[in-house]
């Protein structure tokens, strides 16, 4: 049967009645336990079109725990573009990856299992685009490890899985409106031999309180002995860079850092960055051209006045990506649609700049 995006929403609305009433049952019945569908976990592949365009995804899902299902998104043809949804939710044959609203450039899933196959759709942005995918085998390895940090189930560390006795870090303070792109930046570090570890912001209170907090994550981080603990760093965007600023005045000093659309616009705005040229700390400073949350030539401007012009610090613009750094999608001249693309050189760039300090 065609697949129709109106029948899988009443169904998925059925879906979310049934894991609550099939909760309460499974409590008092070991026999639903025992029936319990195992989760779609594997490698799952295939293409979408928008006006005649093909673009093949591959989707992994995977099962850390007993009865969690994690996801994540890539395409083969744009190998530094991936997301990692912030729900996997799946009731069968119904599967469901959600991203977080506060997100840019985000991209959700709605499908029905059927067999080896997903069917469904793909929402990215405001584009949609229905989908075939088939099951190709078992997901991906995932390229690091997670490890908890000092004991704390909720800090994550992500190692490279590689040889390398020490590694350089980064801890990448999110927000929820930043959450998924953290979350993004810290995979490609740590599958490209740079540590990771997210850290919520959600609970640390203003930078005179934050600022500390985050110094002591950066303090345990460099007694952890897989990291080198002269190269640990921060990374940080909108206004959570003014958060850096503040853990940056604390000891210990972090080796670098990596801003994405720290707001500058006025001298006062500015001032707060002035730290990291006093401390001698390197700044990578980067901002979207098409970012409107900013002033971005102004903020460049008075950003690089603040820093100082020191030979590892940089502050440039990266003309026409979103805050996400991504270019948009768009027709081209020739009627063509041309799909979102990694904006050029900034990942490359990026992990070429940490490496180095």
């Amino acid at each position: 049967m065609p697949f129709s995006r109106t029948r899988y929403s009443a169904a998925w609305r059925v879906a979310v009645v049934g894991v609550g009433l099939g909760a309460v049952a499974c409590s008092s019945n070991p026999d639903a336990e025992k029936a319990a569908v195992p989760l779609p976990t594997g490698h799952y592949e295939g293409p979408i079109t928008y006006q005649g365009t093909e673009l093949r995804v591959a989707l992994e899902l995977r099962e850390p725990q007993p009865g969690q299902l994690q996801a994540e998104i890539s395409f083969p043809q744009l190998p530094e573009l991936t997301f990692v949804p912030s729900q996997a939710l799946y009731q069968a044959p119904q599967l469901r990856l959600v991203s977080s609203p506060e997100s840019a450039g985000s991209v959700s899933v709605q499908a029905v299992r059927e067999g080896d196959f997903l069917r469904g759709v793909l929402s990215w942005d405001s584009l949609q685009a229905d989908f075939v995918w088939v099951r190709r085998g078992q997901a991906a390895p995932l390229g690091f490890r997670e490890q908890a940090l000092g004991g704390s189930s909720e800090l994550r560390l992500l190692l490279p899985d590689d040889t390398l006795p020490r590694h350089r870090a980064l801890v990448l303070l999110a927000s929820p409106a930043t959450a998924s792109a953290a979350a993004q930046r810290a995979r490609y570090l740590a599958r490209h031999g740079v540590a990771a570890l997210v850290l919520p912001t959600a609970s640390l209170g203003p930078d005179s309180v934050g600022g500390p907090a985050v110094a002591a994550v950066l303090a345990r981080l460099r007694r952890h002995p897989s990291l080198d603990s002269g190269k640990v760093g921060y990374w940080g965007r909108g206004s959570i860079t003014r958060l850096l600023a503040a853990a940056a005045a604390q000891r210990p000093r972090p080796a670098f850092a990596v801003l994405e659309g720290a707001p500058a616009d006025t001298r006062t705005e500015a001032e707060p960055y002035a730290i990291f040229n006093r401390l001698r700390i390197p700044v990578l400073a980067l901002y979207a051209g098409l970012d409107t949350t900013v002033l971005t030539r102004e903020s460049t401007r008075r950003l690089r006045a603040a820093l100082g012009y020191r030979p590892a610090t940089q502050v440039r613009i990266v003309p026409q990506v979103t805050p996400d750094f991504v270019q948009p999608g768009r027709t081209r001249a020739d009627g063509q649609w041309e799909w979102p693309q990694p904006a050029a050189g900034y990942w490359s760039g990026m992990l070429e700049w940490v490496q180095r300090r």
